[in-house]
């Protein structure tokens, strides 16, 4: 954990540098030449809702786990900018994110033992089915143990679990920042965000 927050803390000086460099460049291309001008804040225009404000953050990739079904009539989608309405972890209620996916599948809260020796993890939200070992499509009920396929916490991977929720939705991979600047990944259901204006 230390190691993500010092690569995350590097990356975010660099990034704020090199995005220094290019409000420079488009600064001095604007007073250049007007026409280009323009055409640069269009651009800075869309490029700001895509990145949200990926100078001050810290990627962290996630994988789409193989099997799992894009959603056909969801609210958001690719690129919407959203609110988050859960609060999963301290300073996620609030943040706001950018839509990576939507996807019709199960989704489950899940108390697990990670395998690093790590704490309990109670009622964790949320693993998708398709991060679950060895399953079918049928849906888990509460208190079906499982094996975590899903990595992107420490000693998640392989972890033994036990379900607490189940529920058949749409979800969405959102990517947001929370205060401390670290950019993250993850699961939210529908009724966990709110379109951004």
């Amino acid at each position: 954990m230390r190691n993500r927050i010092i690569l995350g803390f590097v990356t975010f000086v660099l990034a704020v540098v090199l995005s220094a460099c290019g409000t420079n460049n488009a600064n001095e291309n604007k007073a250049n030449n007007t026409d280009l001008g323009a055409e640069t804040t269009n651009n800075e225009a869309d490029n700001t809702a895509n990145t949200l404000n990926a100078e001050d953050t810290t990627s962290i990739p996630r994988e789409v786990p193989e099997g799992i079904k894009e959603a056909e009539n969801s609210t958001f989608t690719v690129g919407d900018v959203v609110t988050i309405n859960a609060a999963h972890e301290e300073g996620m209620q609030g943040s706001q994110g950018i839509i990576l996916g939507a996807y019709d599948t199960i989704v489950y809260s899940v108390s697990y033992i990670p395998t690093n020796d790590g704490q309990p993890e109670e009622n964790h939200k949320w693993i998708v089915h398709e991060e679950l070992q060895g399953l079918d499509e049928e849906m888990l009920v509460p208190g079906a143990e499982v094996i975590l396929e899903a990595d992107y916490e420490e000693g998640m991977f392989g972890a033994e679990g036990e379900i607490d929720t189940a529920e058949q939705t749409i979800v969405y991979m959102v990517e947001y920042v929370l205060p401390n600047g670290i950019q993250k990944q993850k699961w939210f259901k529908e009724s966990e965000l709110t379109a951004t204006e």
